[in-house]
């Protein structure tokens, strides 16, 4: 009778432990968003009161010392996990193209070119199409998608830093303050619609519940901190704040006609919106969202989370905006009236509402009602992502 001998299973080889990235590369990473978010505002503010300059200003050069930097120190990231780094650190990255990196660090590697890539086309744009103060055209438009991928890469190489960790931490607080920033590119990107005059209409009441909900429900739902949404919502407001306090402190003028209103400062931006009554409510519903069971109550929570953004939010915001435009909200604080009007604008009305004034009309609510929910479920859905995200 043959004999066989017992199979030996062949050993297993030891499951390698992804370790976190190293920390000066991502505080390069975060100080070069940081640049581009303060010279974009920078660089609005320098068109609207200069008018079209030297390629080389120093909101330009803040720009794309942003791109730029984020670009070297992500590019470094890659190359030390590609040939340098333990198995630890590869166990914790995304290949691409025989290289490695975490995956955010690949983003923002893409952003870094898009925003260097923008800089010879808009000085080509002006060459050719003449001088403008307009913050959309098409190399703006590159410049925005470019820094909005630096900006989200960072984001996801935080909250990859956060998920790794059994305690919130640095990262933790740093992801928060990218969240800041996020939203604080929606409001740069969505100015001239977030205009005081226009906070009356249906169109904003609109544009405001397909954008803002996104974010603070993504940051609630991915941050591991109990009052993001919060916190992003009052970083949000002092940063923006800020900008329109202190950019009037310098004196400036225009270098370019005509001139339809004379200025004699920078002009900043309008006051920011105030998020932070949505953003408490927002808070504490997605407290409550580790228990949901099915795709039916996620629905329903976003529908809630809607009405809740809109219910705190319009009504603020439509009496703040009666305050801005009028004669008692033209001060250096909430810089109302024609404060933040550049010198090409030539409506003489700077007390009066434009477009329609049918915010709170049934139309209207039912549109932002069904916005915000749209925005808040995508929001949860992006954020609950982003909480599986470990490379």
């Amino acid at each position: 009778m043959p004999v066989t001998a017992p199979q030996v299973p062949a050993p297993s080889r030891p499951e390698v432990a992804p370790t976190p990235v190293a920390l000066w590369p991502i505080l390069i990473v975060v100080a070069a968003v940081t640049s581009s978010a303060v010279g974009g505002v920078w660089d609005i503010s320098w068109h609207m009161t200069i008018g079209r300059d030297t390629f080389w200003t120093p909101a330009h050069i803040a720009i794309y010392f942003g791109g730029a930097g984020a670009g070297f120190a992500c590019g470094a990231m890659a190359i030390r996990m590609t040939f340098f780094g333990s198995a630890a650190e590869r166990a914790g990255a995304v290949r691409l193209f025989g290289c490695r990196a975490p995956f955010g660090a690949w983003i923002a590697i893409w952003g870094a070119l898009a925003m260097v890539a923008a800089g010879p086309f808009d000085n080509w744009w002006h060459n050719a199409y003449g001088l403008d103060v307009r913050i959309i055209s098409p190399p703006h438009m590159v410049l925005f998608v470019g820094s909005f991928a630096i900006r989200l890469g960072a984001w996801l190489l935080l909250v990859r830093e956060q998920n790794r960790s059994e305690r919130p931490g640095a990262a933790a607080w740093l992801f928060c303050y990218l969240g800041v920033i996020i939203i604080e590119g929606f409001g740069v990107m969505r100015m001239t619609e977030f205009w005081p005059n226009r906070q009356h209409s249906e169109h904003f009441f609109y544009v405001t519940a397909l954008d803002l909900p996104f974010g603070l429900v993504a940051i609630a739902r991915a941050s591991k901190l109990r009052w993001a949404a919060t916190l992003a919502a009052t970083g949000y407001m002092l940063l923006s704040a800020l900008f329109t306090w202190i950019l009037p402190l310098f004196a400036a003028s225009p270098r370019l006609g005509p001139i339809y209103h004379p200025v004699t400062h920078m002009v900043p931006p309008p006051f920011p919106l105030w998020l932070i009554a949505p953003a408490v409510a927002i808070d504490l519903l997605q407290s409550r969202a580790a228990r949901l069971r099915n795709g039916w109550d996620v629905i329903l929570l976003a529908v809630v989370t809607g009405a809740a953004f809109v219910l705190l939010f319009f009504p603020v915001q439509w009496l703040f905006a009666n305050y801005l435009l009028s004669p008692a909200g033209n001060n250096a604080v909430f810089a109302g009236g024609s404060r933040i009007w550049a010198y090409t604008y030539q409506n003489a009305q700077p007390y009066a509402f434009w477009d329609d004034t049918a915010g709170f009309s049934g139309r209207s609510i039912g549109r932002a009602l069904a916005a915000a929910s749209v925005s808040a479920w995508a929001g949860f859905w992006f954020g609950h992502w982003m909480t599986k995200v470990r490379r």
